[in-house]
């Protein structure tokens, strides 16, 4: 069931999520007042949508808490994602810029708090504000990224390496080295199209190589991501940079 908030006054989870945002801290008075006056609140169990492909584009998304996975299906039936959005960012504005139906379903992974922004909201920010609009490049040029190196990954290198760039898209790149993702692994096969017992698998492997470690009957992996990310490039030099 979809548990949808609209408040008179926004939530302290929300502010408190806003104050962390250098845009949002950048905004003149009047701006901050309209996102405080028209930002809504979800919260979505896992497995639950949050916007349908082929819907009109109405928002732009902030994840407080939680895995969002943006995903295309194919004719077949099978997934491919596109992007795993973790928390602390936001999402949905390359739909919002073109002002074009959703091309691709989003949905939770995880249980997950969501903040909302109305696309006309989004839209006189983009227009006003000049480090907003910084923010909105720096966040497509990073996701673009992750694209081209989660297409490669599922192109031309094996299982071991697709459930590696996941985690690697899934942590944090400001977080340090050693990282807990809670999350499991049927959600990391959702992420990386593969059967639950391949990731086993492909866990199993990285581990003997001490680049994950993980315990019995817990939706936990604790990443090394300095040595994970080097292990994929030594993988894959042609994706360094990426």
């Amino acid at each position: 069931m979809d548990n949808w908030t609209k408040r008179l006054g926004i939530s302290a989870g929300v502010l408190e999520f806003l104050l962390r945002q250098q845009w949002y801290l950048k905004l003149s008075a009047e701006l901050r007042s309209l996102v405080l006056d028209t930002i809504e609140e979800r919260t979505a169990g896992p497995g639950e949508y949050i916007a349908r492909a082929g819907e009109p584009s109405t928002y732009w998304y902030g994840l407080i808490r939680g895995f969002l996975q943006m995903y295309v299906v194919g004719a077949d039936g099978s997934e491919t994602t596109l992007y795993c959005q973790r928390e602390g960012e936001w999402g949905g504005e390359g739909s919002l810029l073109k002002k074009e139906m959703r091309r691709y379903d989003l949905r939770s992974l995880t249980p997950s708090h969501i903040c909302l922004l109305p696309a006309s909201t989004f839209e006189a920010l983009r227009q006003s504000s000049i480090e907003f609009n910084h923010f909105l490049c720096d966040n497509m040029n990073e996701r673009t990224g992750v694209f081209v190196g989660m297409l490669v990954a599922s192109r031309l290198l094996g299982p071991e390496m697709r459930v590696a760039r996941a985690l690697l898209m899934l942590a944090d790149n400001a977080g340090g080295d050693g990282q807990e993702l809670y999350i499991s692994q049927h959600e990391l096969a959702l992420i990386c199209g593969l059967s639950r017992q391949r990731v086993n698998i492909a866990i199993s492997e990285l581990k003997q190589r001490g680049l994950v470690e993980s315990e019995p009957c817990k939706n936990f992996l604790l990443v090394h991501v300095a040595a994970l990310g080097n292990h994929v490039a030594e993988a894959a030099p042609d994706m360094r940079g990426l």
